[in-house]
C-alpha cells in the first residue's frame, strides 16, 4: 500500500500523478502551497531566458520535492494553465539545482506574475542551461506534473 501523504488545507496549487509512491488523494498528491515550501525552501539568484534582470527565487528543489512524492520515473510531464506541457528527464533535477519557485523577491508568486509556481533553472550558474533544449522547461503557471 502506498505511503499516505498530508491533506492540503489551503487551495491546491499543484496536482501530481503518475509513478508516485505516496498520497493523499486518489492516485494523486494535491499540494497547497505550504506543503510545497515545506519540502524545504532553498534560494537561487539567477536570470531567466525572458528576463533582463537576475531575481532572487525560493522554493523547494525539484528532485526534493519528487523524494518527497516518492516519484519512480525517468521523465515528468509538466502542464501548465496555458496548455503549455513538455516532458523533462528527472535526471535534470538530480544534475540541476532546478527550482519549484513559489517566491520571488520574496512575494508569492500569483498567476498574474507566471505563478503560483514555475521551474527555475540556475542559467547563470551553468552557460549549458542556456541551450534551447533547457529554455524549454522553463515552464510558469504549473498546474500539474505527471510521473512517468
Amino acid at each position: 500500500m502506498a505511503d499516505e501523504l498530508e491533506k492540503p488545507r489551503e487551495d491546491i496549487i499543484l496536482t501530481v500523478t503518475g509513478n508516485i509512491a505516496h498520497h493523499n488523494a486518489d492516485g494523486a498528491v494535491l499540494l497547497d502551497r505550504p506543503m510545497i515550501e515545506n519540502v524545504g525552501l532553498k534560494e537561487l539568484e539567477t536570470h531567466t531566458v525572458f528576463s533582463s534582470k537576475a531575481y532572487l527565487w525560493h522554493g523547494p528543489l525539484m528532485r526534493d520535492l519528487l523524494e518527497y512524492i516518492g516519484a519512480r520515473g525517468e521523465s515528468i510531464e509538466v502542464l501548465a494553465l496555458d496548455g503549455y506541457s513538455i516532458t523533462i528527464p528527472i535526471k535534470d533535477f538530480y544534475d540541476y539545482d532546478v527550482l519549484l519557485a513559489t517566491k520571488r523577491d520574496g512575494k508569492h508568486l500569483s498567476v498574474r506574475n507566471r505563478g503560483p509556481i514555475r521551474l527555475i533553472y540556475p542559467i547563470d550558474h551553468d552557460q549549458t542551461l542556456r541551450d534551447p533544449k533547457y529554455t524549454s522547461r522553463f515552464v510558469w503557471q504549473i498546474e500539474k506534473i505527471v510521473v512517468k
